[in-house]
């Protein structure tokens, strides 16, 4: 233990006194006053020879760039690198403060900086460093070495304010030039009585980074038993954002926003506003898809009749949660088609309330160009904008209009209230549609929306939107497939405003009910309703589910109701309940080590003579990379003989993507198979780069550069780093800091990390760069012996022959040192009262230990000569 002495002490005590009664600029260089270390206090053999005057300046930060937390009038904000170097050339370090570094933590500069407040001037004035207390006068900084903390103290009316989680825009970083392919293949098989039916499916998101721009192409290829194949493009664009704007650029396929009209598909230029890069943060939303399915199925999803996901699941409830559909309005169709090839299919509303602006702030949307719609003869020129406005903290206002060149108009107007009662908007849309040889047609859509979470009672509820239609109106969709219709059909094939089945009233609920009684857990409910009906045909569909979910002891359980009705008044019931036990308490053993790890029964029936058993046991690897499911189901049928099926299903999350396969027999002789793999890859100027996570069209990705750490696994998207000692993290979000952190417990011994995370801030779509610094080499513990019998002392350091420092010298003479060969010599070196001391050490790797990389080498007795 080293202790300080008597006059540092006292010295310390004038220091605290005198900072308290003078300018901070004074106080700022009496950090860096002298002190004094008595090494008497110094304990063991050798203490008397530690050179301590290494320590006699205050601040003993050597130079480098260090990690550190970043406090602003002792509040954190941010997480930043601090370089420190000897500005005056006197051995003495200081922390470099820069432009950049200030605007990161969210400090403003004065417009005027006086020229010697700038220390060291470089290429960009944003990296210049500067003298902090001259720039902003009464402003310090101090660096905690040990708790790796900068704390600045500025006056309060430099501190930018209401900037939480905001990063300035000069912080943005363009990312590399790079090219990257996310893809999900699949192939399915069904053998029966009546033949064979099989299907591949590959589904892919690609583009290509160079500076600022960003070029993306979404879509699929398909092929069925037949032979009949399908490529299939959407959403070929360059995008790009404009900072100063605060806006994103797109120019090519995509889509319209769908917040406040219907998404359309558009070939055209689409400039809108990024509510990322403000400082209050907006969230985006997609639904989850949820489903039950009765054997190893295949799950498609369209929207706007387009295929957007297709994947395979094993028997019993699923849940998607990675889709990327298109804008917030248009529906999505989920068909699951089952081992023996039936298919049933639900609806899964899609559509988002206005979300409340800050007070002063807005938000727009513009879009121009051709509707891109493969159902249309004839595609018409569309313009939409949009534009959202926060008045105050109660009402925020919107409006927006379309118009095409083929004859349709439409207005909208619309307000949002923040009340007691939740969340309420109200809107109106005026349609004006000019149909040939016919008519113009005026009608009126209008819209109300409320949501409301009871925080008493754990109660969210939301009526996502009511909405009454006036028989004239026209949504833009059925508004262009009645005007096309019109000019290329024959009347009486034509659809026409007597004939066109259109939507008179859509009313859609959802309650969740967290059912708690203070530390009592009561489980969870949910119910959800939807009920449309339709003008010219008078028909309507609804549906309603209902589900509870708890556990007992270490068992779960949950049950699932459902009623729909379509068109025809058909009904079509359904319960599901479902148990799940863990195998390790069932079985009293300890599974830490992998295996099946729990056991599922569930039963259903669709209350008209159909019931269905199932039973299945599912478990995993102790390394996590394979999981497996084995079950079994007997299937009660009211106009058939039952049917029992035995499946499987396993999947392996190799470093390049992960690999699915399921099979599955029934005693009707029908046989089931599929395989699916999904994955991606960076293209970069160090190579390609597998990942194990496919990510979307818009997703911004974080390329680590990390030499030597093969195995360390990445934090964003479960990825690892490959052989080449590169890794991709996805799922980054774009224009916030991003702290990527490294795993680093698989690495080897002979790789030393100088840092486990970084901090990156990117752009939309980016693919940033982060560098990790390693220290390769062999390591070993040297427990050295000197020739005069003395101990050699604590912190002396270890050179090779060719004068690079290898480690140094810790307790009891013993030296931790890194990158040596199988043998070689090495010298010590120290200081002993200012005067140079050194001893030189041969060394020899025993048998047996050469080819043993990643364990660390100890070496006992190795003498080391006084020289």
């Amino acid at each position: 233990m080293i202790l300080l002495s008597k006059n540092f002490r006292v010295t310390f005590l004038a220091r605290f006194i005198v900072c308290t009664l003078l300018p901070s600029s004074f106080c700022a260089w009496a950090e860096n006053e002298m002190m004094e270390f008595d090494s008497s206090f110094l304990m063991g053999p050798g203490s008397s020879q530690v050179d301590l005057s290494r320590y006699s300046d205050g601040n003993a930060i050597s130079p480098g760039v260090y990690d550190a937390s970043g406090y602003v009038n002792n509040d954190l904000v941010t997480t930043l690198k601090v370089e420190f170097i000897d500005i005056a050339h006197n051995g003495k370090t200081q922390a470099c403060i820069t432009p950049k570094m200030l605007s990161q933590l969210h400090i403003r500069l004065p417009d005027d900086i006086p020229e010697k407040a700038v220390l060291v001037k470089r290429e960009e004035s944003i990296n210049n460093c500067l003298d902090l207390a001259l720039a902003i006068p009464q402003s310090t900084n101090h660096f905690d070495g040990g708790d790796q903390r900068l704390d600045i103290g500025v006056p309060q009316m430099w501190v930018q304010k209401g900037f939480a989680n905001y990063v300035d825009p000069s912080l943005w970083d363009d990312g590399i030039p790079a090219a990257m392919l996310s893809y999900n293949v699949s192939a399915w098989k069904n053998e029966n009585n009546y033949g064979t039916e099989d299907s591949v499916y590959a589904g892919f998101n690609g583009g290509v980074n160079l500076g600022a721009w960003h070029f993306r192409a979404q879509g699929n290829y398909s092929r069925q038993k037949d032979g009949d194949s399908n490529i299939d493009y959407q959403n070929r664009y360059m995008q790009r954002d404009i900072a100063a704007l605060r806006s994103q650029l797109i120019i090519g396929e995509s889509g319209t926003s769908g917040e406040a009209f219907d998404t359309v598909n558009l070939r055209g230029i689409r400039l809108y506003s990024e509510s990322q890069m403000l400082p209050p943060q907006l969230a985006s939303y997609a639904p989850t898809i949820r489903g039950v399915a009765n054997s190893n199925a295949k799950v498609t999803i369209t929207q706007n009749g387009y295929k957007i996901y297709e994947t395979t699941v094993p028997p019993g409830p699923f849940a998607i949660d990675d889709l990327s559909p298109s804008g917030y309005g248009a529906d999505l169709e989920v068909t699951i088609t089952e081992a023996d090839g039936s298919k049933h299919s639900f609806s899964q509303a899609f559509s988002s309330l206005v979300q409340m602006m800050h007070p002063g702030v807005g938000k727009w949307d513009l879009s121009v160009g051709q509707v891109n719609d493969d159902s249309l003869r004839d595609e018409p020129g569309l313009a939409q904008g949009t534009f959202y406005y926060g008045f105050n903290n109660t009402f925020t206002g919107f409006s927006g209009i379309q118009a095409t060149d083929n004859g349709y108009l439409a207005g909208l107007l619309g307000l949002g209230m923040n009340t007691l009662i939740g969340a309420v908007s109200f809107d109106v849309t005026q349609s004006q549609t000019n149909v040939p040889d016919d008519k113009t047609y005026s009608g009126q859509s209008y819209r109300v929306s409320w949501n409301k979470f009871f925080a008493p009672t754990d109660t969210s509820l939301n009526i996502a939107a009511y909405r009454y239609s006036t028989k004239d109106y026209l949504g833009l969709s059925d508004a262009l497939s009645i005007i096309d219709d019109a000019k290329h059909s024959d009347s009486d094939t034509a659809h026409g405003m007597n004939n066109y089945s259109r939507m008179k009233n859509q009313f859609t609920i959802s309650l969740n009910q967290s059912l708690k009684n203070g530390d009592i857990n009561y489980g969870s409910l949910y119910l959800n309703g939807s009920w449309a009906d339709y003008w010219v045909t008078n028909d309507s569909r609804s549906s309603f589910s209902a589900g509870y979910s708890n556990s007992l002891g270490w068992a779960s359980y949950s049950i699932n109701v459902q009623r729909a009705y379509d068109e025809d008044n058909h009904r079509d019931d359904s319960v599901y309940l479902s148990v799940t036990i863990p195998l390790d308490k069932l079985l009293g053993t300890d599974r830490d080590s992998g295996g099946f790890r729990t056991l599922n029964s569930s039963v259903s029936s669709d209350f008209d003579g159909s019931n269905q058993f199932n039973t299945s046991a599912s478990g995993y690897s102790a390394d996590s990379r394979w999981n497996y499911s084995i079950s079994t189901a007997y299937d009660m049928e009211k106009e058939d003989k039952d049917l029992s099926t035995i499946s499987s299903y396993v999947s392996y999350d190799s470093n390049y993507g992960n690999i699915t396969a399921s099979a599955s027999a029934s005693n009707d002789s029908s046989r089931q198979y599929s395989l699916n793999t999904d994955g991606a890859f960076v293209l970069h100027s160090g190579g390609l780069t597998f990942s194990n996570q496919s990510f979307s069209d818009g997703d911004t990705l974080v390329l680590i550069d990390a030499p030597g750490a093969k195995g360390a696994r990445i934090d964003y998207g479960n990825s690892t780093i490959d052989r080449f000692g590169y890794g991709i993290g996805n799922s980054l979000t774009p224009y916030r800091e991003n702290i990527v952190s490294l795993d680093i417990n698989e690495l080897d011994n002979d790789i030393e990390m100088k840092s486990t995370s970084a901090t990156v801030i990117p752009r939309r779509g980016a693919v940033v760069m982060s560098q990790f610094a390693t220290d390769q080499g062999r390591s070993a513990i040297i427990n050295l012996v000197r020739s005069d019998g003395q101990p050699i002392p604590f912190t002396a350091e270890v050179f090779d022959q060719n004068n690079n420092m290898l480690g140094t010298v810790g307790q009891g003479s013993q030296a931790f040192v890194r990158g040596i060969d199988d043998s070689g010599e090495l010298e010590v070196r120290w200081s002993l009262q200012n005067q140079a001391q050194r001893c030189r050490l041969h060394y020899q790797v025993a048998s047996g230990n050469e080819d043993a990389p990643g364990k660390t080498l100890v070496l006992n007795a190795v003498p080391c000569k006084m020289q």
